[in-house]
Parts: structure tokens; C-alpha cells; sequence
């Protein structure tokens, strides 16, 4: 879910389910890896940048296990952003 904390100029999101949720954090940078860095199948890794700005469950935001489980959250949210800009601009 969506959060924003009044006088700040930035969203954040809020983990409601799994294994780390309660967290709240940001993306920063995001972007994809160097052509050198393709994966065998040819794609290119995404990488991005977060900033945790709540964790009461004090999990370990610096693990695989997280950085996987946000970056799974970032391709969903890309993915609806890029669906919502197609009906926009009507196209299917």
C-alpha cells in the first residue's frame, strides 16, 4: 500500500503481508544492470536503490531474502504503471 507522511514530498510503501510486513520504505534510483552484466537468457538484471524509513519488526532489511522481495513489488508496480499508461494513451 501506498503511504505519505504530511509535509513530506515523497510516497512510500508499506508492506501489509509476508514475511516483512509492517515495513515502510522508498525506491530511489532504479534502472537495469550494464550490457556486460546480462544474465545467460540475455536479460538484464534490474537494480534499484530503497531507503527503509520504518522497520518495528526490525528484519533484516539488507538481506537477499528483502532486496528479492521488494524488487518482486517494484516489477508489479512497473508493470501496472506501464498497463494504466496504455489505456491512457488507448492502447491495449
Amino acid at each position: 500500500m501506498f503511504v505519505e507522511k504530511p509535509g513530506e514530498d515523497f510516497t512510500a510503501i508499506k508492506l501489509i503481508s509476508g514475511p516483512f510486513a509492517s515495513i515502510v520504505y522508498k525506491y530511489g534510483n532504479v534502472g537495469f544492470a550494464p550490457e556486460e552484466e546480462k544474465t545467460p537468457e540475455g536479460a538484464l538484471p534490474m537494480k534499484f536503490d530503497y531507503t527503509v524509513i520504518e522497520n518495528k519488526i526490525e528484519a533484516d532489511t539488507d538481506s537477499q531474502e528483502f532486496i528479492n522481495h521488494i524488487g518482486d513489488v517494484l516489477v508489479v508496480l512497473l508493470d501496472e504503471q506501464t498497463k494504466e499508461k496504455r489505456k491512457l494513451d488507448g492502447k491495449n
